[in-house]
């Protein structure tokens, strides 16, 4: 004979923690957040440099030049900006008081064996190009100046003797530019 059942008995202890789960699905993307504040102000630039103080030029030869004890005068200018170097004359003008730089490469005629070539400032030579090889051979040559010029001061290239070679490959170059203006 059977007899009734007996109560339930207490509730055990808590087990141990399960192991853990896999990482659930990325949720969805929030809502766009406020606009923030406004960062601070930032520091003052440096200033441009003004169209009349913006001053460079490069004129080439193209063909060849031998007027000696003459103005050398370019076939070509690549670059005048602000228009302060005369295509006609050769001459470059300063157009406000300040430090320019110029620079000069030369090849020699193949017919010549000597070439003379000063850079002048007003009236008086800054430096000069020599340069020397046989008949029938090119030889090349270059120098570059640093000049303090005077607003209308004349810079130019003068040609002693001998004669330059110009062609479609511009060996002979003359450029310069403003570094900075001076009061």
């Amino acid at each position: 004979l059977s007899g009734n059942h007996g109560n339930n008995g207490n509730n055990g202890a808590t087990g141990q923690e399960g192991a853990k789960g896999e990482k659930g699905d990325k949720g969805d993307m929030g809502p766009r957040g406020e606009r923030g504040h406004h960062g601070p102000k930032g520091e003052k630039g440096y200033p441009g440099i003004p169209p009349e103080l913006q001053v460079a030029f490069m004129a080439s030869m193209a063909t060849h030049f031998s007027n000696q004890n003459s103005g050398i005068i370019f076939s070509s200018v690549e670059t005048n900006v602000g228009n302060f170097f005369d295509v006609m004359t050769g001459r470059f003008g300063a157009p406000v008081n300040g430090v320019y730089f110029f620079t000069f490469n030369m090849m020699k005629h193949e017919d010549v064996e000597e070439v003379y070539v000063y850079l002048m400032h007003n009236g008086n030579t800054v430096f000069s190009l020599y340069s020397y090889e046989s008949k029938g051979k090119a030889d090349t040559s270059g120098n570059s100046a640093v000049l303090k010029l005077a607003k209308g001061d004349e810079v130019w290239l003068r040609m002693g003797n001998g004669a330059l070679h110009g062609d479609h490959q511009r060996f002979s170059t003359f450029a310069g530019f403003l570094l900075f203006e001076t009061k």
